[in-house]
């Protein structure tokens, strides 16, 4: 997992999915997820959201919408929705 959301300018989702990924497993403990892993359904709950979202933001400069988790819950749904903190903060 980076730590540097420049290097997914120019990148497909590599960024975003690494890192949504990578959340999820610190998060609920679990490891060999996948773009199709839903978060709910590898035991993660609406608490760990906020974890996740945190995490994301803090360690990797990403934030996605905590709705997104409601919309579809799959690593590569989450990775979509994620933009860099600091387009967010610009809105």
């Amino acid at each position: 997992m980076g730590s540097n959301p420049e290097r997914w300018k120019g990148q497909e989702m590599a960024y975003p999915l690494e890192s949504v990924i990578g959340a999820f497993e610190k998060v609920v403990g679990v490891t060999g997820l996948d773009a199709d892993s839903d978060f709910f359904e590898i035991g993660g709950h609406s608490l760990l959201v906020m974890e996740v979202i945190a995490l994301l933001r803090d360690e990797n400069g990403l934030t996605v919408p905590a709705r997104q988790f409601l919309q579809d819950a799959r690593a590569g749904s989450i990775a979509e929705a994620c933009v860099p903190a600091a387009s967010e903060a610009e809105r």
